[in-house]
């Protein structure tokens, strides 16, 4: 009877953390249905473990991660609506659970193989969908995107999200046969997915991308013909893009665009009507009213809109109609919802979740095979490039469920030995 409940539960973990890329594609209720089941049946697990359990309320990283869910309370209190964020900040405790549930359940390097080649699957046949879509304008399912000749959106109906989600579990799936010596499968899988993305039309996420390339040949590759190879892999990417006519439209539209805010001789003026950009401009005068904590979670909308009437510049006054639900990059967010003070805070807690253990020496193949788990995070801090909310739903489990997956391979290491 014991042996059967075993199995009945391995089978049940394995089917909440495989569908895992499944519930996203369709949809955040469902994904966050997924969630819940993975934390109910996480707590249920250590609440009978009281070993576990101690070690985990002991633990640094349950002490970073509340530390950074009793500040987004606090500054949804001191909000200028705390109603609209409290929310937001409350509820973050479901992803210090989620980390944990990775952790303890993927520890399991066999049911953790099972996962990520799971993953593997159904990104392939993502990945392939998104090829159809590209070639017959419309995906096996026969959803059109929005955008027609412009952008993909395969399986998400009318979401322009597809690279997106492809980009959350690249660097675990190809991270995963890097670590376990299958290099080959992980540079052909990597080629794959970044070509799928590539094709997608979706700018931010590409310009990631190349930029993670240039991650692996400084950071991963040990070897010259290695690095080689990624470099001429790189530049006829780089090819098949400018050749391409939808893609290389859809690219070439966002540099001359770009270039255009630098020609006119109104710099401030042309950058308010550049999409994305003008909301770094939008993000300081909301900080310079609110210099410490800002505005609060989630309130950047209600914040902007009033810069029609508590700006001090004309200019801005007249442009406000241009305001976004979000700010559109990560730091143009922390700034006008968390202030300076804020923004030290979050990224400090973020920067010390790689604060690992010292006393745990690993050797550099190790070393440079677990940067590919850090990748995601890294690129998804980088500045400038549009990106979605941090503290939205979605990049919260993208982000977290890579963090957590760096975790599981960090502690599987062995470490090397100081005699």
């Amino acid at each position: 009877m014991n042996e059967k409940k075993l199995i009945n539960k391995d089978n049940f973990i394995l089917l909440f953390f495989s569908l895992l890329p499944v519930s996203f594609i369709i949809g955040n209720a469902i994904l966050e249905l997924n969630i819940i089941l993975i934390t109910l049946f996480f707590l249920n697990e250590i609440l009978r473990d009281q070993k576990y359990l101690y070690q985990f309320l002991k633990s640094r990283l349950f002490l970073i991660l509340s530390i950074l869910w009793i500040y987004l309370i606090f500054n949804s209190l001191i909000g200028i609506n705390y109603e609209n964020s409290l929310r937001r900040g409350a509820f973050f405790f479901r992803y210090i659970f989620l980390v944990f549930a990775l952790i303890y359940f993927l520890k399991n390097e066999a049911l953790r193989n099972k996962v990520i080649n799971f993953w593997t699957l159904i990104l392939l046949i993502v990945s392939f969908d998104i090829f159809f879509e590209f070639i017959y304008g419309k995906n096996i399912l026969g959803f059109e995107s929005p955008m027609k000749n412009e952008r993909i959106v395969s399986f998400f109906q009318d979401e322009l999200i597809v690279g997106s989600y492809l980009s959350t579990f690249l660097f675990i799936i190809v991270g995963r046969f890097y670590f376990d010596e299958k290099k080959n499968l992980s540079i052909i899988l990597f080629l794959i997915f970044f070509i799928s993305i590539l094709v997608t039309g979706e700018r931010s996420i590409s310009l990631k991308l190349l930029f993670s390339v240039f991650l692996i040949i400084f950071f991963v590759l040990n070897k010259h013909k290695l690095k080689i190879l990624a470099l001429i892999s790189l530049i006829l990417l780089i090819i098949f893009t400018v050749s391409t006519g939808k893609l290389s439209n859809r690219y070439k539209n966002t540099f001359q665009s770009i270039n255009k805010s630098f020609v006119n001789q109104n710099l401030y003026l042309n950058i308010l009507e550049t999409k994305y950009i003008n909301q770094s401009l939008f993000s300081y005068e909301i900080l310079k009213q609110r210099i410490f904590f800002g505005v609060g979670t989630k309130n950047y909308l209600k914040a902007c809109n009033e810069l029609k009437i508590t700006s001090d510049r004309e200019i801005i006054k007249e442009k406000v109609v241009y305001c976004y639900t979000h700010p559109h990059q990560f730091y143009y967010e922390f700034i006008s919802e968390h202030g300076v003070l804020g923004t030290i805070i979050i990224l400090s807690l973020i920067l010390s979740l790689f604060f690992t253990n010292k006393s745990k020496v690993i050797d550099k193949e190790k070393q440079r095979k677990l940067f590919i788990f850090k990748i995601y995070i890294i690129i998804s801090l980088l500045p400038i490039i549009p990106t979605g909310n941090f503290f939205s739903s979605l990049n919260l489990f993208q982000f977290f469920l890579n963090y957590a997956l760096y975790y599981v391979y960090y502690n599987s290491i062995d470490p090397v030995s100081k005699d």
